[in-house]
């Protein structure tokens, strides 16, 4: 798809081929593409929830924190952490007297969790919604068009159509979170995206 937007003249059966160039290309860039959307909002089919591992090696403990392994998978907090797992509402990590941070592949927090709530980034594609397929698409030809077109590559064009189609996935996402009666939810005000 990201090459179809690039307008590339030639096509890949497999993004593994050695041979073709634009595979090469594709390869070396996806991951990131693919990691940068995944961490630009709280996608449904992401979230994972588990029953976190306490970690009490003594070198990874801080004094007044209870340390939890991360797992292989983890790619960032899920918001519906600090909605409804969480006792506390959420700040920011670097604000005096934090209740929570992120360090070193571990999760310190000043109470014990029930349950963990996180965005994997090891989601098969097949699980994909199709507009987040637009997105990752848009967003692997933005940074391999140049490459593909040259100097007179449309990057601005593939960036503002990425961001529409983020809008239209993000908006899919919205109608699918529950609702509360009398209108929107605490968690869908904070998930929207003008």
């Amino acid at each position: 798809m990201a090459l179809d937007w690039c307008g590339a003249s030639l096509s890949i059966q497999d993004i593994d081929e050695k041979q073709n160039p634009d595979a090469i290309l594709c390869a070396r860039n996806l991951p990131h593409a693919i990691q940068t959307e995944l961490d630009s909002y709280e996608w449904a089919f992401a979230r994972r929830v588990i029953t976190p591992v306490k970690d009490e090696s003594p070198d990874k403990q801080i004094p007044g924190y209870i340390c939890y392994s991360l797992p292989d998978d983890f790619s960032r907090l899920s918001m519906y952490q600090f909605f409804d797992y969480y006792q506390f509402p959420k700040t920011w990590e670097y604000q005096w007297g934090h209740t929570y941070m992120v360090q070193n592949n571990r999760l310190y927090t000043r109470t014990e969790l029930p349950e963990l709530a996180y965005i994997s980034n090891r989601v098969d594609i097949a699980e994909w919604p199709s507009l987040f397929c637009d997105c990752v698409a848009l967003n692997l030809a933005t940074r391999i068009c140049s490459k593909i077109k040259g100097l007179d590559a449309d990057i601005g064009f593939m960036m503002s159509l990425r961001r529409e189609k983020l809008k239209d996935a993000r908006r899919l996402e919205l109608i699918q979170t529950e609702a509360q009666q009398g209108g929107m939810s605490n968690l869908q005000i904070n998930r929207w995206v003008p």
